[in-house]
């Protein structure tokens, strides 16, 4: 060891080099006398036990000649050069009877070719390399503390995520936790790196790496639960001071927490999809056309709810029965399944209680194809009987419809067409749909339903496409089928839909009410009777028949929808956010729940929940509306290269909806594009013209109109356009916030101030109208403040 020693030597972060007599520091460097080396050497050679003065002595000339001045001096030196003083000592330790102990071990640096401690410059002389980061990070215990902190920190917060949802503790509990972990991480590395504990209390460590390498393990332990505790005091204060980030919710989300879905009811029934046993598409047919007919049928019996077809068949055939309970909000339900074979029928149906999941009855029918129709009614005669609540007793008459059932062959042209109208709309599958209806009619040109179905498709497809010529041939349908068999509900509620896209809301009225007369039942019916009712300004009778729609088919998202357009176009926008969010709780594939409750939420002014509605609807299906209502949040926030992107989309999407085209006139006005705004809006008044000539009584195409022709220089035709919708929809918020806007447009400020002033009061939202760039000209006007702050406190 002596001879190593003499060769070159560490103290920490002192290089002693014996044979030039000097010790080497962040200081620089310091010569040694002959005595004080030698003393050196002999502490370091018994480092960490204690060296007697005669000893000393002796080393100091060899033959034991040098007295204790010599000594004193010698020790004295070293203490100097090591820059350790006594009462302060690191390196040399003074013990009691003139005894010393050099407290550090030295360590020996890696060698040159030479066999002398390595230099920087390799050649033997000057400082020696000190050891790497890594090294550092090593010897003390750096990196097993990072280890073990996030060995410890991930099951802290894998228990936390289990334990505290177990004990139903609020998110931010979680959030502040993680927090907390995280954080304390970096300091759990400061800490290891830099704190020693001597004689009960934390400092700054100055030991060598090596020394320190004996402590690590501790060390590691220290600086885990020591970084925890300072993160967990730093993050409550940042929590206090600034705030921790709050999980962002969807639409659904929220709606699926705030709202109270509907109760089932004891007397409430569904019928799902019939199971097709051996997968053919004439079987399908049978089994489509056997669940719609008994649907129809149980719908009349007086005191029974019956879940729509629409509903129930967003369920598979055989789903589990809380499924079916969660979903469509019913006690009972129908399921079965059906089989052809040559010319035979082989249906087995089941009446379950979904609460237990229970058969209430079983029943299997082998019969020939033709009887078909008999095995329908029997069906829903047996179901009414075992059906086990109190019904009125002419329930089994009131299930029976004589007269309506065709020949087999013009049943199932009839039901193809039947299952193509329910598909999503568009002019190619209601083309299909017609198609279907003309080959039954080829068979037997007197089945009214039929006809009734096509006068259905051809008032369907006239928005999509904005060609009048379908509105004539749903007229010529619709007559046909009132000719050839006027005891026909669907007859009346086609003629009360092809009215009320006309504006005859008289002729309407009476239609629906003569089908209400049939069937009473009916929610498309009760529906369509309701919006007649609104379109009229019966904003009573509308209500109560909305509201009366949504009892009669328990779990159908439609007929909330129904209400929620209603009180949307009331300018009860938090109420109509209310139906909206049952909507896409009932059904959370739902895209045109998602695109109203984003409309509702962005009408109410409260975009942050607006944006995710209308995004999952996008995500959903994208569609004309969604990217249109998207357009419009993004204009009132300011966003116009995002509103110009989203109103185009909805073009694109549907080039003849003269809305779309409107609203990015808006947006491409206020961005500074007033040619391209002009473009767009003269495209608006072609097809908003085309729109009015079919239905010469829509108050909010004439609204439309107003401002497309305002912005086109025809102010004397928008003046006719307000007065002729003020006629038909006097309360209409929208009236007067397009009056306002128009007068503006004029510079008829004080005129347009009070008519802000009328919309707000019946409805229009305050949020927009604070936040819509047209009204830039007034925006410091105090009469337009106090507008918005007398409604706001409200």
């Amino acid at each position: 060891m002596n001879s190593d020693l003499r060769q070159g030597f560490y103290l920490d972060n002192l290089l002693v080099e014996p044979n030039q007599r000097r010790v080497i520091g962040p200081a620089g460097a310091a010569s040694l006398s002959e005595n004080s080396m030698e003393c050196l050497l002999c502490l370091a050679e018994n480092a960490g036990r204690p060296v007697s003065s005669r000893l000393l002595l002796k080393r100091l000339r060899g033959d034991g000649g040098a007295t204790q001045e010599d000594l004193d001096k010698a020790i004295i030196e070293l203490r100097e050069a090591l820059d350790d003083p006594e009462e302060e000592s690191i390196y040399l330790e003074t013990l009691p009877q003139s005894v010393f102990r050099m407290q550090v071990q030295p360590t020996l640096p890696a060698s040159g070719p030479d066999g002398r401690p390595a230099t920087a410059d390799g050649m033997g002389s000057g400082p020696v390399s000190k050891p790497g980061l890594l090294e550092n990070l090593k010897q003390r215990g750096v990196l097993e503390t990072a280890l073990a902190y996030l060995v410890v920190g991930w099951l802290i917060v894998q228990v936390v995520d289990v334990l505290f949802d177990q004990l139903h503790l609020p998110a931010w509990a979680g959030t502040f936790v993680t927090v907390g972990v995280i954080a304390g991480f970096p300091i759990a590395i400061v800490l290891s790196w830099f704190l020693e504990l001597r004689g009960g209390r934390a400092v700054l460590d100055d030991r060598s790496a090596e020394e320190i390498g004996n402590r690590k393990l501790s060390r590691t332990y220290i600086s885990v639960i020591a970084a925890l505790l300072i993160a967990t005091v730093g993050v409550y204060i940042y929590d206090r001071q600034v705030g921790l980030p709050e999980p962002a919710e969807s639409a659904a989300k929220q709606a699926e927490e705030k709202l109270v879905l509907p109760p089932i009811q004891e007397n409430s029934i569904a019928v799902l999809p019939f199971f097709n046993m051996d997968g053919s598409p004439e079987t399908q047919i049978f089994a489509q056309g056997l669940v719609d007919d008994v649907i129809t049928r149980l719908s009349r019996v007086p005191g029974l709810l019956v879940s729509s077809r629409g509903d129930a068949s967003t369920l598979q055939p055989n789903s589990a029965s809380q499924k079916v309970r969660e979903r469509l909000r019913v006690a009972r339900y129908l399921e079965g399944s059906v089989q052809i074979q040559d010319d035979r029928l082989r249906i087995i149906v089941q009446l379950i209680d979904s609460e237990t999941g229970f058969h209430i009855l079983s029943r299997r029918f082998d019969r020939l194809r033709e009887d078909f129709f008999d095995i329908r009614d029997e069906i829903t005669e047996l179901t009414v009987a075992n059906v086990r609540v109190a019904l009125p007793p002419d329930t089994q008459a009131a299930s029976k419809i004589a007269g309506e059932d065709p020949s087999l062959d013009v049943y199932v042209l009839y039901r193809r067409g039947m299952d193509t109208l329910h598909l999503p709309d568009t002019v190619a599958s209601l083309e299909t749909a017609v198609d279907w209806f003309d080959q039954a009619l080829e068979i037997d040109s007197e089945y009214a339903a039929a006809h009734a179905g096509k006068c259905t498709a051809f008032v369907e497809a006239y928005p999509l496409s904005d060609d009048p010529a379908y509105i004539g041939r749903a007229e010529s349908s619709c007559a046909r089928a009132l000719e050839l068999n006027s005891n026909l509900d669907v007859v009346h509620t086609a003629l009360g839909e092809l009215y009320s896209a006309t504006g005859k809301y008289t002729e309407a009225e009476s239609a629906y009410l003569a089908a209400l007369k049939i069937n009473p039942n009916s929610v498309n019916t009760l529906s369509g009777l309701a919006t007649v009712y609104m379109l009229q300004s019966r904003m009573v009778e509308a209500e109560e028949h909305f509201r009366l729609a949504i009892g009669l088919h328990p779990g159908d998202w439609s007929a909330y929808n129904s209400l929620g357009f209603f009180l949307y176009r009331s300018g009860r926008y938090v109420e109509a956010a209310e139906q909206y969010e049952i909507v896409v709780a009932l059904d959370n594939t739902n895209m045109t729940g998602f695109t109203n409750l984003g409309a509702a939420y962005m009408l109410a002014g409260n975009f942050s929940a607006a944006a995710p509605a209308y995004r999952k609807s996008i995500e959903i299906q994208p569609e004309a509306s969604s990217y249109s209502n998207l357009g419009l949040m993004y204009y009132y926030l300011g966003r116009l290269d995002e509103s110009i992107n989203a109103h185009s989309e909805a073009i694109r999407l549907s080039p003849n909806d003269h809305l779309a085209w409107s609203n990015l006139g808006d947006a491409l006005q206020v961005a500074g594009k007033p040619e391209q705004a002009r473009d767009a809006f003269e495209t608006a008044e072609e097809l908003a013209r085309s729109a009015l000539t079919v239905n010469p009584n829509d108050p909010y195409s004439m609204m439309d109109l107003a401002w497309i022709a305002t912005n086109l220089g025809h102010n004397e035709e928008a003046a006719k356009l307000l007065e002729r919708t003020r006629s038909l929809a006097p309360d209409d918020p929208y009236l007067y916030y397009y009056a306002g806007l128009i007068q503006l447009r004029k510079g008829n400020a004080d005129a347009a101030l009070a008519s802000f002033q009328h919309s707000v009061e019946k409805g229009y939202p305050v949020q927009m109208l604070a936040a819509d760039p047209q009204l830039s000209p007034i925006q410091d006007r105090p009469e337009l403040q106090k507008i918005i702050g007398q409604a706001e406190s409200r």
